[in-house]
């Protein structure tokens, strides 16, 4: 049993003074990411908005009961102690093998260097760890890739 708070209230809150109707919609967190101290790093990224987008290895979000998100879907970004903070919508989403993910998709992530290289040494390692959790050893590694944009808070002259 999930011990968490529910994000409805949240994001509903959240998006009391937004043009967005939460009516309707998929409403539900993404995961990613290991440890309180990536997901500080994600938030602050996505905050800022230096990051855009983000991955999962198709078979973790499986294995955690989590439907694939598609466009229109709100995620909600937790912080480091579990709290919801932020709000994204997904504009854009695919499943593809981690070796096909691109240099713009990279980028997008807002991590490191911002290159391709820096992405997959950093998320090689990171995905493996969770497929093999869900004993995938696909080498191929499908994985669900999302761009999004920030929808609360709101960046500074959005």
């Amino acid at each position: 049993m999930d011990a968490r708070p529910p994000i409805e209230p949240f994001v509903t809150a959240a998006l009391a003074d937004t043009p967005i109707d939460v009516a309707g919609r998929a409403v539900h967190t993404w995961a990613e990411g290991d440890g309180p101290v990536h997901a500080e790093a994600r938030l602050e990224r996505i905050l800022a908005g230096d990051q855009r987008a983000s991955a999962r290895p198709l078979a973790a979000l499986r294995a955690d009961g989590s439907d694939v998100p598609t466009r229109g879907d709100l995620l909600v970004v937790r912080d480091g102690r579990d709290r919801p903070r932020a709000v994204v919508e997904v504009i854009e989403q695919s499943v593809v093998p981690f070796d096909l993910v691109d240099e713009h998709f990279a980028a997008d992530c807002g991590e490191g260097d911002l290159s391709l290289r820096y992405w997959r040494d950093t998320h090689r390692e990171a995905f493996a760890r969770q497929a093999s959790r869900v004993a995938d050893t696909d080498p191929s590694l499908p994985v669900v890739t999302i761009r999004f944009r920030l929808v609360y808070p709101r960046l500074l002259g959005a």
